[in-house]
């Protein structure tokens, strides 16, 4: 859909914003990872590990091949974060679990990266203006899990 000369250019400036967004919440979320000595993959991993997968069904979350997740998993297990234990109904399968101490760790990670993250500055009011606004691009259905 084409817009007359002024409104394309407001669309512009807000996808300079929104694409500014983006940017500022990944350095972020890596400031943050680091502070755990976590890389963005590894915590990408533990932010997908809700509920046990197998290595194969992690790559496709993370939009991997299945052998980059490997060396991402195998980090992860070396720090007791996940483990990898027998699928019941196939036993040539291993299903990544996270353990305790990976939950916990998962938690706090997460909380920091709410209580510091570049949003807080907006008022209750001015967040749900965000939250309302940005749904009408990214309908709730669309978003990941």
């Amino acid at each position: 859909m084409s817009r007359p000369g002024g409104d394309q250019e407001l669309a512009r400036e807000v996808l300079h914003r929104l694409i500014g967004v983006v940017q500022i919440m990944k350095r972020h979320v890596s400031a943050v990872a680091m502070e755990f000595d976590l890389t963005l993959s590894q915590l990408d991993a533990l932010k997908n590990l809700g509920e046990p997968c197998s290595q194969r069904e992690l790559a496709q979350c993370l939009h991997f091949d299945a052998s980059n997740v490997t060396d991402i998993v195998d980090r992860l297990e070396e720090r007791g974060l996940v483990s990898r234990t027998i699928d019941p109904s196939d036993r040539r399968v291993r299903r990544l679990v996270v353990t305790a101490e990976g939950e916990a760790l998962r938690r706090k990670l997460f909380e920091r990266a709410l209580d510091e993250a570049p949003i807080q500055s907006l008022t209750p009011a001015e967040l749900a203006q965000l939250r309302d606004l940005l749904a009408k691009i990214a309908p709730a259905d669309e978003l990941p899990v």
